[in-house]
């Protein structure tokens, strides 16, 4: 008899997400409503792909599904692929299929679903589409049930709309699981109610939908994507809803629902996503939308995101992995979060509490000398420094300046305060200080730790956490015409998030090059160095498991990889609907 721990929501999930690797030749998806039409209104999670093998169709004409299929990768793909092939196979006497029959199952539909119940636990529901694999499917459901009779599960059966419900009381884990397939497609829950509820729907039933939910539409409305750019794979929860229902006999929870209003975070509508891939220009698009409510209040007021000038400040290294940029109103979330405080603790609380510690630390009044400085902007950035080890990704945040000779006198007073611990560094004719006192260079096999850097550069005030990345953009700052604002690449994502934005300004701006993030990781991996124990060597789980699989499947050299990547960009804007997030990846040719 098998185990029955092969029943549990964990193994159906996993093995659904084995099921969503899937690739080969689709077809029509079954006639029927899709899965947001057959859930029941009060839904409070789905994640649904309408066509699987769509979804797996495009994803091999992205950057990653070419580099898999390059030959001179096919070595190492086919070693990972049969590992997992070797995986499966080990359960096949639980599974009664393959690996090979699980890839070709999905037909059409995948939709995972999360719907509260009234004191009841929180239903969840799997649908899958099969099509003309619905005989595979069966064979797995058929070693499921098997399974779940095996443990003493009472089994009963019900007609619903033309269907059979195999319903299983008593299972570990679930308590209940019920079972259907309807026109080649599977449905899976631990709910008699909300699986009878979907059959229903299916069959022309008049129960309203999650499709007619005001919530869902408006958040989906923002996710659609333009024509040509059609999404492959959605996702929305409820926030509220799923706290809510996850609060059912947890008083700790209960009594943080009360509160909900009063910081008004009940307001936290809904959050919506989608992903489109293999697109006419892009390689992949991701739309996220957070609906807020309207007015806003407490908690939500203190979002401050402005639109402005993000163009990359002339000092920015060209090289970057990632540059990140966004304003914001800092003295309206500092007044927002001080009458918030106040309102529970009494009025002048959170001036006194910050402003004692800030005063403290620095010798300054943080609301009448350091705010007043700050222009409202906030850049952060990575980039590596080399040689290649675990710790060479270096990181660089700066925090724009009204006025800088006035924030110069401020930092000024602030360095003397802390002389003791700042050391005075001179790079590219230019001045910056050291957080803590010179030392040696370290010894190659000792433990990493950040030297951090702090000085004002042009108009900003930069930290960085090693000298090696603060000299390198005083090095920039001398030879502007290689910093990033010039670089081609910049400058053809900068002008489609022009393009898309429709003339708007976002509140926040971002450029990454992937294929420097792929550098990293390639280098780390195949370096001499990461062979050897200390800072840079095999500590690291995933460095080891890497290693493992490129002993007997090398990869090919980086500009195998590197042509098939390439950069993108995304924005967050704030408007009346709430929070919108829209990212790229440029598709290269």
């Amino acid at each position: 008899m098998v185990s029955t721990r092969w029943v549990s929501w964990g193994w159906m999930v996993g093995l659904v997400g084995v099921l969503l690797v899937g690739w080969g030749p689709g077809s029509a998806r079954a006639a029927r409503p899709a899965a947001a039409r057959l859930l029941p209104e009060k839904t409070i999670l789905l994640l649904s792909v309408p066509d699987v093998r769509e979804l797996a169709r495009r994803f091999l004409n992205t950057s990653l599904g070419r580099i898999g299929q390059d030959p001179q990768m096919q070595p190492l793909v086919k070693n990972v692929y049969g590992r997992a092939s070797e995986a499966v196979e080990r359960g096949r006497q639980v599974l009664g299929v393959s690996l090979g029959d699980m890839l070709a199952m999905p037909q059409g539909e995948f939709a995972f679903a999360v719907v509260p119940q009234d004191d009841q636990p929180i239903a969840v529901v799997l649908l899958l589409d099969t099509g003309n694999e619905v005989a595979k499917a069966r064979t797995l459901l058929a070693n499921v049930a098997m399974a779940v009779e095996g443990s003493g599960a009472k089994k009963s059966e019900e007609t619903v709309a033309g269907a059979t419900l195999k319903i299983y009381e008593g299972v570990p884990q679930l308590r209940t699981l019920a079972l259907v397939e309807k026109d080649g497609t599977v449905v899976v829950g631990n709910s008699v109610g909300v699986l009878k509820g979907i059959l229903e729907a299916w069959n022309g039933g008049k129960v309203r939908s999650l499709a007619q939910n005001p919530k869902y539409s408006e958040a989906m409305s923002y996710c659609r994507g333009k024509k040509g750019e059609e999404p492959q794979a959605f996702f929305y929860v409820d926030p509220i809803g799923f706290f809510k229902a996850s609060a059912q006999g947890n008083a700790g929870m209960q009594m943080g629902l009360v509160m909900l209003p009063t910081l008004g975070l009940d307001g936290f509508q809904a959050v919506a996503a989608s992903v489109a891939m293999d697109t006419d220009q892009f390689d992949t698009i991701f739309h996220g939308h957070v609906l807020l409510d309207r007015p806003r209040a407490g908690v939500l007021d203190l979002i401050a995101l402005e639109s402005g000038d993000t163009t990359p400040e002339p000092w920015v290294p060209n090289d970057v992995v990632r540059y990140v940029t966004l304003r914001w109103k800092f003295e309206k979330t500092y007044k927002g979060v001080a009458k918030l405080v106040d309102s529970f603790q009494g009025e002048g609380t959170f001036a006194r509490q910050v402003g004692n510690n800030i005063r403290q630390a620095t010798g300054l009044d943080l609301a009448k000398e350091i705010l007043p400085q700050l222009d409202g902007r906030l850049t952060y950035l990575t980039w590596i420094e080399r040689p290649v080890t675990q710790t060479s990704r270096a990181t660089l945040v700066a925090i724009g300046l009204k006025d800088p000779v006035a924030a110069g006198k401020l930092f000024d007073s602030v360095v003397a305060k802390h002389s003791q611990a700042m050391t005075l560094a001179t790079a590219s004719g230019k001045t910056y200080y050291q957080i803590g006192r010179a030392i040696e260079r370290p010894a190659s096999d000792a433990p990493w730790q950040p030297r951090p850097c702090v000085g004002i550069l042009e108009k900003s005030l930069v930290f960085t956490d090693r000298p090696a990345l603060y000299e390198k953009v005083l090095a920039i700052a001398t030879r502007p015409e290689e910093s990033l604002g010039k670089s081609l690449d910049f400058k053809v994502v900068a002008s489609q998030i022009a393009r898309r934005a429709s003339g708007a300004k976002p509140g926040m701006f971002s450029f990454e090059r992937p294929e420097e993030a792929m550098r990293f990781f390639y280098e780390l991996v195949t370096s001499e160095a990461s062979r050897q124990p200390g800072p840079g060597g095999m500590r690291n789980p995933v460095l080891q498991a890497a290693r493992s699989a490129l002993e007997s499947s090398p990869l090919p050299p980086f500009a195998v990889i590197e042509r098939y990547l390439a950069p993108g960009g995304s924005t967050l804007t704030d408007d009346e609907g709430g929070l919108h997030f829209s990212s790229f990846s440029m598709k290269r040719k």
